[in-house]
C-alpha cells in the first residue's frame, strides 16, 4: 500500500550512551527523596552520593525522559538591568551581612502566644559563598555586635570589608549626625571598612538576599520553632548543609570546597 512509502522518523530507538536502568533507578530514588524540598540541585547531589557519574544536564534530561519533574521548569522573565558584579578572588575581601525576620507561620508554642518575633542574622563571603547564620530574639545593634564577634571566630580568614544596608541595627547614618552606632564603633576598632549600600537598592547586597530566599525555600517552608534555642539548633544543621551544598555558580563546588582551595593557594 502507498502508506508503506511514507517517510518515517530516522531517529534511533536507543543510544549507546543512554542511561542504564541502574542509573535511572538512582535518579528515581533521589528525585522522590529530595526534589520537593531541594530541587534539581538536591537531586543531583543525592545521586552523586550513590555513585552517579553523569553531568547535571544529563540527569535532568534523563529524569524528564522517564517522567519525573516534566512540569518543574519555569521560564524566568528577563532582567530589566544587568546587575552582575565582578567576582572577588580573595576570601574575606567583602562580607555581606543582612537580617531576615523569621516568618510568623514558623513560630509555635509560647513564643507565638506571646506574639514575639525571631530574627536571623546572615553573613556571606562574596568570594567563596561560605556563610554564618545565627538567630536572636531582638532586632538591635547589640545583637549585630554579638553576631560579628561570633563571625570573627567562625570565619578562618581576615575580614577586610563588611557591606550592609542602612538599617539601624547596622548604622545611625540617617537618624543621627552625631551619635555613632555601636556596630560602626566595633568595626572601626577592628580596622574593618563598613560599606553601606545606597538606600532602596537591595540588589547591591544580592548574594545575601539570594541566600535568604534559599533559606526560605529549603528551611523555613519546612520548619517550626517554639524558642530561639530551637531555631539556632536547627539553623546549625541547615548551615552545615548549605555550606556543603554544591553550587552551579561555583562550578559544581561547595563553598567549603572552594574555601579550602582558596586558603591552600594563599599558603
Amino acid at each position: 500500500m502507498w502508506q508503506s512509502l511514507k517517510e518515517k522518523s530516522h531517529r534511533p530507538h536507543s543510544h549507546p550512551q543512554r542511561q542504564t536502568r541502574e542509573e535511572e533507578e538512582i535518579i528515581r530514588k533521589a528525585f522522590l527523596k529530595c526534589f520537593m524540598r531541594y530541587g534539581w540541585d538536591g537531586v543531583y547531589d543525592e545521586t552523586k552520593k550513590n555513585g552517579y557519574t553523569r553531568s547535571f544536564s544529563g540527569l535532568v534530561y534523563a529524569a524528564k525522559r522517564i517522567g519525573l519533574g516534566k512540569n518543574a521548569t519555569t521560564i524566568k522573565p528577563p532582567r530589566k538591568h544587568e546587575r552582575r558584579y565582578p567576582e572577588l578572588l580573595v576570601p574575606g575581601e567583602k562580607i555581606q551581612i543582612d537580617v531576615k525576620e523569621v516568618p510568623c507561620n514558623c513560630l509555635k508554642g509560647k513564643i507565638k502566644r506571646d506574639d514575639k518575633h525571631l530574627y536571623q542574622w546572615t553573613a556571606i563571603d562574596e568570594c567563596t559563598r561560605i556563610r554564618f547564620i545565627y538567630g536572636f530574639e531582638e532586632h538591635t545593634p547589640e545583637n549585630t555586635v554579638k553576631f560579628f564577634k561570633m563571625l570573627q571566630m567562625m570565619f578562618p580568614f581576615k575580614i577586610q570589608t563588611i557591606q550592609t544596608d542602612n538599617g539601624t541595627e547596622f548604622t545611625y547614618k540617617y537618624i543621627s549626625e552625631t551619635e555613632k552606632c555601636m556596630f560602626d564603633k566595633v568595626l572601626e576598632s577592628a580596622g574593618i571598612e563598613h560599606k553601606l549600600i545606597p538606600p532602596r537598592t537591595p540588589w547591591h547586597n544580592g548574594k545575601v538576599e539570594r541566600s535568604h530566599r534559599n533559606d526560605q525555600r529549603y528551611f523555613y517552608d519546612w520548619e517550626k520553632f517554639d524558642s530561639v534555642e530551637e531555631l539556632n539548633e536547627k539553623l546549625k544543621k541547615h548551615l552545615k548543609w548549605s555550606n556543603n551544598k554544591t553550587m552551579r555558580t561555583l562550578g559544581r563546588k561547595s563553598p567549603v570546597q572552594l574555601l579550602q582551595e582558596k586558603l591552600s593557594a594563599l599558603v
